[in-house]
């Protein structure tokens, strides 16, 4: 009998464990699932506050790089512009001469006494065949008086001849036209130049070793053409630099910037050319950049490699300065 009644409570107790477990499972599901989304939550919000920090910190180095980059521009900046106010200090002057194509009267009439009063001289050049005193052109005696005044003369070529061919056969008729020309010009003016001036274009390599033989010392070209050059010969070469009506004093000063000597070249035919080239002259003389002076001194100048580098690198550092202007800019 006793047995029995601890059969039944055995049975009872179980029942009843059973029966609590079915009543309260769902609860019981609830708490632990609610403890996992709790669990969850809080490593979703751990994982959203340490990706938050991490874009803070990502924010603050990349701040902190474009600072340390400005502030590198900077002082790449003011290192060009230190090295480029020491390298303007050894740079000279630039050397220009005044040089007039065409032997056209008004270089007499208007130029030469203009020029004298300021104590500066120019230079005429015999161009396309013409010689003193013909119709239009500088008298013989004129272009004695400035010649005795200081001015000098050159040759220059002919713009109304086409030289064609094979170069050597170009070379040939060029040598054929300038002898020709020279003793005209002897004869008529009583002078043999010793400066030839290219037009533009005309220059080759073949005709230093000619012109040497003629006793040439000096010849005037254009940037196209220096390009050309093969250095080779012991000509002083000097660039020349054109002026016209349209020209401004501050395009050219620019220009001349890359040169220790240049040539400013003109065609006076009629007087408003010659008003403004005076005007030109003199709004360039206002300029401590430049110095005016005569034929040779400029292509002297020219042949200074020393000069002629030290304006190669300022150019060069103006233009990586530029860049780091636009850089600091932005």
């Amino acid at each position: 009998m006793k047995r029995a009644g601890k059969v039944v409570l055995c049975l009872l107790a179980v029942a009843l464990a059973a029966y609590l477990m079915l009543v309260d499972y769902p609860a019981l599901m609830a708490t632990l699932n609610g403890n996992n989304e709790a669990e969850r939550s809080v490593e979703v919000q751990n994982a959203a506050d340490s990706s938050e920090a991490e874009a803070e910190k990502s924010e603050a180095a990349a701040e902190d790089d474009g600072e340390s980059s400005a502030e590198s521009l900077k002082e790449q900046k003011a290192e060009l512009e230190a090295e480029l106010e020491a390298l303007y200090q050894q740079c000279e002057p630039t050397s220009v001469a005044l040089c007039f194509d065409q032997l056209s009267a008004l270089v007499y009439t208007d130029i030469y006494p203009a020029l004298s009063e300021a104590g500066d001289v120019g230079t005429v050049v015999f161009t396309n065949s013409w010689l003193t005193g013909d119709n239009g052109r500088i008298q013989t005696a004129g272009f004695t008086a400035m010649v005795n005044a200081g001015w000098s003369y050159a040759v220059g070529g002919d713009s109304t001849l086409e030289l064609t061919g094979t170069e050597e056969e170009i070379v040939a008729a060029w040598q054929a036209r300038l002898e020709t020309y020279l003793d005209r010009i002897r004869v008529r003016s009583g002078v043999r130049p010793t400066i030839y001036c290219f037009r533009e274009g005309e220059y080759l390599p073949a005709y230093d070793e000619i012109l040497e033989s003629l006793g040439f010392t000096t010849i005037r070209y254009y940037p196209e053409d220096a390009a050309e050059d093969d250095g080779e010969s012991a000509l002083l070469k000097v660039v020349g630099i054109p002026i016209s009506e349209e020209s401004e004093a501050n395009e050219i000063l620019d220009e001349l910037r890359a040169y220790p000597g240049a040539i400013l070249v003109a065609q006076v035919t009629n007087n408003a050319q010659a008003e403004h080239c005076l005007s030109l002259v003199e709004e360039l003389k206002e300029s401590d950049a430049v110095t005016f002076t005569a034929f040779h001194a400029a292509a002297e100048a020219a042949a200074d490699e020393e000069q002629q580098a030290l304006r190669t690198e300022i150019l060069e550092k103006e233009a990586a300065l530029d860049v780091l202007k636009a850089q600091t800019a932005e």
